[in-house]
C-alpha cells in the first residue's frame, strides 16, 4: 500500500529575517543585478549564454543522480552521440534541462509564472514536448495532470498563488527561496522532479525582472554542496526552521552570480585571444564564435557558422587542425566530427565559488 504523502504547510512560514540574513540577501541581490547588467549591455556576454546553460543543466543532472557531462550534451546536439547507449540516454536529459531555461523565458514574455509553466516545462524536460499547442490546455483545461490527489492539486494551487500574491511584500529572493523547498516537499512530478524543481527558479527571477540574461549555474553550487543543500531543505520542511536554508540560498546566489561574471571574463577573453591569433585565417572569428556555443563542429555546421559553402569550410576545418586547435575525435573518414579542447576545457573550468 502507498503511503499518503505528508503535505507541508502552506506559505510563507513566519520569518526572523536578523541582520546577518539581511545583509546576506542585500549581497546577493546586488551580485545578481551586477550578472545581469553585465549581460544587458555587453552584446558579447550574450554569446556565452549557451555555455552557462550547459552548465547549469550539468549540475542539476547529477544532483538528479544523472552522471552528465558536458561532452555528451555537445554531441547530442550535433548527432554524434549512439542513440541506443546509456549515454545518449544521459545526453537527452541533459540537453532537456539545458533548453528548458530558454524555452520557459520565452513563454514569460507573453504567460505569468504559474502552474501551466510548469507542466509544460515538465511536459518538455519528460518527453521532449511541452503542450504548447495542446487544445486541451488552450480550451482552458487544468494546467496540471487530474489524476494528482486533490489534496496534492489544492497544494500546488496555493504554492502557485503564493507566487503571484503581491499582497505580501517579500524580496523576489526570499519569495523564491520559499518556493523552491515548497516545490521539493510537495514533489508532485516523479520523473523530472529535481531537474524542474531547479530550473523554476531562475524562471521566477526571470518572471520578477531579477535575472536577464541567464548566465547563470546555481546547482553548480548546490552540487557542491550538495550534502548541506539536503540538510537545509530538510530543516526549514521538516523541522520548520527556515533561517539556515534562507541563508544558504542566498549565499548560493551570491557565490554563483560572482562566479558566473568571472567565467564570462574569461570565455570572452579567451574569445578575444583566439580571435587574435587566427587573424591570417580566413572565416576563423565566425567559427570560433560557433565553437563557444558548442565546441564540437562538423564540416556543415562549420559552413553554417561562417556562411560558406561546405568546400570553403573544409578548407578552414583544415587550416585549424594543422594549427593544433581541432581535433578529429570519431576516426572516421565520413561524418566526421571535430573538438576544440582549449575551449571546451575553458567552458569546465569554473572559477571558485566562495
Amino acid at each position: 500500500m502507498k503511503r499518503r504523502q505528508r503535505l507541508p504547510e502552506p506559505l510563507p512560514p513566519a520569518l526572523a529575517m536578523e541582520a546577518a540574513l539581511v545583509v546576506l540577501l542585500t549581497e546577493a541581490e546586488a551580485a545578481l543585478a551586477e550578472l545581469s547588467v553585465a549581460g544587458d549591455r555587453a552584446p558579447d556576454t550574450r554569446m556565452l549564454v549557451p555555455a552557462c546553460l550547459a552548465i547549469e543543466a550539468m549540475y542539476s543532472c547529477r544532483l538528479a543522480g544523472i552522471d552528465a557531462r558536458l561532452s555528451d550534451l555537445y554531441l547530442a546536439q550535433i548527432g554524434g552521440v549512439d542513440e541506443r547507449s546509456t549515454r545518449a540516454v544521459q545526453a537527452v536529459a541533459l540537453w532537456r534541462s539545458a533548453t528548458a531555461l530558454q524555452r520557459g523565458r520565452m513563454r514569460l514574455r507573453e504567460a505569468p509564472f504559474d502552474l501551466a509553466l510548469v507542466e509544460q516545462t515538465r511536459q518538455w524536460l519528460e518527453s521532449g514536448h511541452d503542450g504548447s499547442d495542446d487544445e486541451r490546455l488552450a480550451a482552458g483545461a487544468l494546467p496540471v495532470p487530474e489524476t494528482l490527489p486533490p489534496p496534492l492539486r489544492i497544494a500546488l494551487e496555493a504554492w502557485e498563488h503564493f507566487a503571484a500574491d503581491e499582497r505580501i511584500w517579500m524580496p523576489p529572493l526570499v519569495r523564491s527561496a520559499l518556493l523552491h523547498a515548497q516545490f521539493e516537499a510537495l514533489r508532485p512530478f516523479e520523473a523530472s522532479h529535481g531537474p524542474l524543481s531547479r530550473v523554476l527558479v531562475p524562471l521566477y527571477l526571470v518572471s520578477r525582472r531579477q535575472l536577464s540574461t541567464p548566465l547563470w549555474f546555481l546547482s553548480a553550487y548546490w552540487h557542491a554542496h550538495r550534502v548541506r543543500y539536503r540538510a537545509r531543505l530538510r530543516t526549514a520542511l521538516v523541522d520548520g526552521n527556515w533561517e539556515p536554508w534562507l541563508a544558504f540560498f542566498l549565499l548560493g546566489v551570491r557565490a554563483s552570480a560572482r562566479s558566473a561574471l568571472i567565467h564570462a571574463g574569461d570565455l570572452l577573453r579567451l574569445r578575444e585571444s583566439l580571435h587574435r591569433e587566427a587573424r591570417d585565417i580566413v572565416n576563423a572569428p565566425a567559427l570560433i564564435d560557433s565553437l563557444l556555443a558548442n565546441p564540437y563542429t562538423t564540416l556543415a555546421r562549420a559552413s553554417v557558422a561562417i556562411g560558406r559553402t561546405q568546400a570553403t569550410a573544409g578548407v578552414l576545418i583544415q587550416a585549424l587542425v594543422r594549427k593544433g586547435w581541432l581535433r578529429e575525435v570519431t576516426g572516421r573518414a565520413r561524418r566526421r566530427i571535430y573538438l576544440m579542447p582549449r575551449i571546451l576545457t575553458a567552458i569546465e573550468r569554473l572559477p571558485p565559488m566562495a
